[in-house]
Order: structure tokens, then sequence, then C-alpha cells
């Protein structure tokens, strides 16, 4: 007799396959000591109201979290919308938490949603696999009370005078726009900031100058310019985590932004450089979770920002302050 081992969702095509099948079925169990729990703060709500659901994650010392922010795994949502979710934020007892909101449009007893949450393990060279949530349900009340209900006359609508304040403001707003144009037209663009080359090892590639290297072909790619922000913003902080990858030999790429926040901003002394490095961070989740979409001088900034970081760290290193 063989024991049915846990299944593992290991890619987002794999995903979509296992919530088409189970449309009838519960999600698959998770690895013992782990656990994705969906619990709505209330028993009821009436159709079109938003519910809120708390998500709690529980996982090994063996696991670590790969991406912090929680996806729909399971079969689509029938009568009922995902309003938003937030970021896990980690506990002091190694627990995740966050907390998404969900309004339906459907009465009677409806499910909830099934979520997922991607971890590795390391141990057992799972680069990549899916902590899905267990079956949930929710009591929705209808609005109108049941039985025949009488029917209202239907009003005209009347004609109200909209507010002057918009026909005022706009020329002012295109004067503005005008001004920010040309004043950026004639603002010269900032100069590079070039990083002092570490000591080098024979044989082995420099990161610091891999690194430069890199950002100059992202900068030459000009993504933002063709719409592609979301890419420049990504592929920039991927450089950021590479080179602290190499020069400091932890898995930077691998760790979620809470994770490398720990990690690095402890180790840097109180001022402005701590404070770029927190602000460089949450950019780029900004850009990636939040459907923010900066301008290109925004993330031509951004590029700048990293490469004043790469100067900064790698004058810390020469300084022995690293």
């Amino acid at each position: 007799m063989t024991t049915a081992r846990p299944r593992l969702v290991r890619h987002p095509v794999l995903a979509m396959a296992l919530a088409a099948g189970l449309a009838a079925a519960p999600l698959a169990a998770q690895l013992p000591g782990q656990s994705l729990e969906v619990t709505p703060l209330s028993d009821s709500a009436t159709v079109g109201d938003t519910v809120t659901l708390k998500l709690r994650v529980r996982i090994t010392e063996r696991d670590r979290l790969v991406d912090s922010l929680p996806s729909l795994v399971g079969p689509p949502l029938r009568g009922a919308r995902l309003l938003s979710v937030e970021l896990l934020t980690r506990q002091p007892d190694r627990t995740y938490t966050g907390i998404a909101r969900v309004a339906y449009y459907r009465p009677g007893r409806q499910p909830l949603p099934y979520f997922g949450v991607a971890f590795a393990r390391v141990v057992q060279s799972i680069s990549r696999a899916v902590i899905p949530s267990e079956a949930g349900w929710i009591e929705i009340v209808p609005t109108l009370p049941p039985g025949e209900q009488p029917l209202k006359d239907i009003k005209p609508l009347q004609r109200q005078r909209g507010p002057l304040w918009p026909w005022l403001a706009a020329p002012i707003l295109g004067l503005g726009l005008l001004w920010s144009v040309t004043r950026g037209r004639r603002r010269p663009a900032p100069e590079p900031v070039e990083a002092p080359p570490p000591p080098s090892q024979p044989g082995r590639p420099d990161p610091l100058q891999i690194a430069v290297e890199r950002l100059h072909d992202i900068e030459a790619a000009q993504w933002p310019a063709r719409g592609e922000t979301d890419h420049h913003y990504q592929a920039v902080a991927d450089v950021i985590r590479d080179y602290l990858a190499e020069s400091r030999q932890v898995a930077a790429r691998e760790m979620t932004t809470s994770e490398l926040r720990e990690l690095l901003l402890p180790a840097l002394p109180a001022g402005p450089a701590r404070d770029r490095w927190g602000r460089f961070l949450n950019q780029a989740d900004l850009v990636k979770f939040a459907a923010a979409r900066p301008g290109v001088p925004a993330a031509g900034e951004y590029l700048e920002s990293a490469r004043t970081l790469l100067a900064e760290w790698a004058a810390g290193h020469t300084n022995g302050d690293g």
C-alpha cells in the first residue's frame, strides 16, 4: 500500500491546469508543517459588500517564501470579484499574515477563493512550489427580503449644472504642463556616478564592473520610452541583487524585499545611505505589485540611484566598512 505524496504547483502553467481540475474538489494538502489559512472576518455578508479575508501562512524552518504576494490558484471566481490582495508580512512566530478583499454578488453559501503562495525548500531541491489554501465558505445574505416586492414609479432624471472650477482650472493646468515640459527639455542630463573599483581577484570577474556594464545596457535599451517601465525597474533591481549576491555571498535574488531589507539595513549606518537603500527596494515593489507607472524621467532617476548605491557600497567595502 503506497502513501499518496502531496502535489506541488511548480509552474504557473501547471497552477492553471491544477485550478481547472479542482472545480469540484478542494486543493491538494500541503507538505507537513505548512498551511495557508483563509478566514473571513465575519461569518456572513450582504450581496455587493466587501468581505475582508485574513490570510495566514505557516512554513517550516527549511522553507523560504519566494514571493510574498498571494495569488489565485483555484477555480475562477463565479459571482464574485477579487478587489485587492496585500503583501504578506512576517510575524515574530515565523508566520506570515496578509489581507485580501472580495465582493460577492450572489446570495447563498459561497466558496472562499483559493490562494497560493510560492515557496522554496533547498534541502529537497524544490526551487519553486506553491502552498495552496484549503476550502472555506461564507454565507451571503440578499439585500431584499424574500417574496414579491411592489414596484415603484420611475422618476425622470433631473438635470443639474456641473461645477465651474474644471473650466477655470483647465487653462492653468495646461500652462503648468507646458512649463514643466519646457523646463524638462532644458535640464541637462545627470552625469553618471562612477564607482571606485574594488580590489580584484585574479581569474574572477569583477562584480562591480559587471553591474555597471549591465546598467549601461539597460539604459541603452530605453524600455520606459517604449512603455515597458515595469521591465526596466525589474531589470535594475536584479542588477543590484546580483551584485549583492556576488559581493556578500547571499541569495539576494531569491530573497523577498522584506528579507533583503532585514539583512542590509542593520549593516548600514543610520542616515541618508540607509534611507536611499530603503527607498530603492520599495520603488521596485510599487511598480511590480501596486501597478504604479512612473514616467520616463522617474525611471531614469531610478537607474541613476542604482549607480549611486553601487558606488557607495563599493566604497564602503574598500574602506573596510561593509
